[in-house]
């Protein structure tokens, strides 16, 4: 005599089918999300080293007793710091004071680089969407910082099309890093820190 096989419980194969879809689905998300929060972390990161960057121009400024400039290359991929030799400093000082562009090789001196600074290389994705510099109306990509501590102000904007971060300085030598597009510019504000 034959046995009778039990109707055990199971799943049917159209079940499975549609919760491996539904597993695929949900990973493709997440990985979405994770790649866009990997961006995010990329423009944070480099913005608060260009943040640490000016703020130790204002700080090597004092120390040497020179004029340091936060410099952006032509290929604006690079962010740097240069400080000028003692020689070179009443000739950019001159040109800073009547507004003029200072050309090209007038601060030949070596890119600072030690154990507190080093040069800002931008990620492939992030761009440097604006770099204006108070007075200047975008003729010279630096910024100075002089041996008394003030600076000229600036805003530095870093952005990947989606995400945008900025950091401004102000003439004072005050560093603020803030996420998002810069709302204020330089023209035309006051700097409540340099009144007494």
């Amino acid at each position: 005599m034959l046995a009778r096989t039990q109707n055990k419980p199971a799943f049917t194969m159209i079940e499975l089918l549609a919760v491996a879809a539904l597993v695929g689905i949900l990973a493709s998300i997440s990985v979405l999300r994770y790649s866009k929060m990997g961006s995010q972390t990329v423009l944070t990161n480099q913005t608060r080293q260009l943040y640490l960057i000016a703020k130790y121009a204002r700080i090597a400024a004092i120390e040497k007793q020179t004029v340091v400039a936060l410099k952006l290359d032509e290929a604006g991929q690079l962010l740097y710091l240069e400080a000028a030799m003692q020689n070179q400093e009443d000739q950019i000082l001159s040109a800073v004071n009547s507004q003029e562009e200072i050309p090209a090789g007038q601060m030949e001196s070596p890119i600072l680089k030690n154990a507190y600074t080093r040069p800002l290389a931008l990620d492939k994705k992030l761009l440097v969407e604006q770099f204006l510099v108070d007075g200047m109306d975008g003729r010279q990509a630096q910024s100075l910082f002089y041996p008394d501590g003030k600076a000229q102000a600036c805003l530095i904007q870093l952005g990947d099309g989606l995400h945008h971060a900025h950091v401004m300085v102000s003439q004072t030598g005050r560093v603020t890093m803030q996420n998002g597009i810069a709302e204020q510019l330089l023209t035309g504000r006051v700097d409540l820190d340099s009144q007494e």
